[in-house]
Order: structure tokens, then sequence, then C-alpha cells
């Protein structure tokens, strides 16, 4: 393939992508870059209802870490996954990653009592998404991120 070949297929791409913007009456490209996504084409990803640090804020503040856990001083990263409905309802908690003394079943019967949250969509429709939602613990004690707010009185989540 010549470098005449390689230019007129760019042409081509080019060309076709400017058709298609024309067809859908918006910019796709502009300096080599995307510029307008139509709005049928746009995925956005659910939600917590006052968003992931005032969700982790929230869970921080109300988690009750059980005796055993602490006594036994746990460390390690326990995961649940969980499936946000079209309607922002929680569902289908489950433990992938447990690290025992009951800490995972604590955890999902707190976010089981948490507000819905913004649903996922997907090419303009609200889609069901899966979420994994970790918690690290570090000597008996919830390991906090450094967006966790330590003031946990000022978290309004729910």
């Amino acid at each position: 393939m010549g470098i005449l070949s390689v230019r007129k297929l760019s042409f081509t791409c080019i060309l076709s992508i400017g058709l298609l913007s024309q067809a859908f009456g918006q910019s796709l490209v502009l300096d080599d870059s995307i510029a307008d996504i139509p709005p049928h084409m746009i995925e956005i990803f659910p939600e917590p209802l006052y968003g992931t640090n005032g969700f982790k804020n929230w869970i921080v503040k109300n988690y009750k870490i059980p005796t055993a856990a602490k006594k036994a001083k746990v460390n390690g990263k326990l995961m649940i996954n969980f499936t946000i409905e079209k309607d922002g309802r929680l569902s289908n908690f489950r433990i992938t990653k447990d690290i025992g003394y009951q800490t995972g079943e604590a955890l999902i019967t707190l976010i089981r009592k948490s507000s819905p949250w913004k649903p996922g969509y997907q090419n303009g429709c609200a889609v069901k998404c899966g979420y994994t939602y970790p918690l690290s613990f570090s000597n008996g004690e919830i390991k906090l991120d450094k967006d966790i707010q330590k003031d946990k009185d000022e978290n309004p989540y729910y």
C-alpha cells in the first residue's frame, strides 16, 4: 500500500465521519479529536445519590465493625458485589472477597439501608449495572482513604 493509497483511505474515513456527523446534525471530529458525541451513544455509570465520596463517608460513619473482627485485628480487603436496578434500587448482594468475622454480612446489611442510586444509562436508556464495593481493614479498623472525611458528622448522605 503506497502513500497515495493511505492518503485516499484517510480522506475517505474523514469524509465518512463528516457525512455521519451531518446526518446527526452534530460535529464528531474536530482537529482529530472527538468533539460532540451524539446523546444516544453516551454511557453513564450509576452513582450514589450524594456521589462516591459521600457514599464512602456514610459507610465509614455507619459501619459497625463486628466485635470478633476487632478482637482478631483483621487486615485485608473485603469486597461485595451488588446490582443497581434500572430504577436505582440496590439488589443481588454477594460477598466476593471475604476476610471473615461477619464483616461482609455487616457491610451488606448497611448498604441495603442506603438510598436508591442514580441508575446507569446506555444508549439513552436506564440499564441494570453491577457494582463492586471494597472496604479495607487494618488492625481491626476500617482503613480510611485520603478522600474520606474524618469528620463523620458533616455527611448528610442519608
